[in-house]
């Protein structure tokens, strides 16, 4: 693992107590699955872009290659290491962790929220991760059903499972994470 995405998650986490990280370089850092150079600091609670702008831009002034605003996350390129800090109005339903002073969302918290994204986006890394999360957990489906349908209230699981799925989407996944996912789905 990069010792210099540790360092900087380090540092972040230090002067950004609030955040959490909750995407694929949280699972990284927990169990080092696959390599990834991101990092997603996640609010529930909304937060001045403009401050935490202002903040960063103090902290890592001569190390911020370029930053961007977007509709609910603010994005910093930090010596070639993409940081975003983003607005996710859902709250956890298990407490976080803390590994190595850095904040990570619980497994089945970042399981449920790749299965969210991927009704959102289309990008192979979300199946490799929710495969790997369900392989190493084996939760029942009705416990992953009902807990997506108590994190993203109004939100229904099967489309978004249906959207994660969609393996012709992603290009070419490997067989095993195909297999892991169709077993969540009840046969017609």
């Amino acid at each position: 693992m990069d010792t210099n995405i540790i360092s900087l998650a380090q540092q972040i986490q230090h002067y950004f107590p609030k955040f959490y990280l909750a995407g694929g370089t949280a699972i990284m850092f927990k169990y080092n699955h696959r390599t990834s150079y991101d990092l997603d600091f996640f609010s529930f609670k909304a937060f001045s872009y403009n401050r935490l702008s202002q903040k960063m831009t103090g902290l890592f002034k001569n190390h911020i290659d370029s930053w961007q605003r977007m509709e609910d996350n603010i994005d910093f390129f930090i010596n070639g290491i993409k940081v975003s800090f983003v607005f996710f109005p859902f709250e956890n339903l298990e407490k976080t962790e803390k590994k190595n002073d850095i904040i990570l969302a619980s497994d089945i918290d970042l399981f449920l929220n790749k299965v969210y994204v991927a009704g959102r986006r289309i990008d192979p890394k979300d199946p490799f991760d929710a495969a790997f999360l369900y392989s190493k957990n084996q939760w029942g489906k009705d416990y992953i059903e009902k807990n997506f349908e108590k994190k993203f209230h109004g939100q229904s699981y099967k489309i978004y499972l249906g959207a994660l799925c969609s393996f012709d989407d992603y290009g070419d996944l490997p067989q095993w994470i195909k297999d892991t996912l169709l077993t969540l789905i009840d046969p017609a």
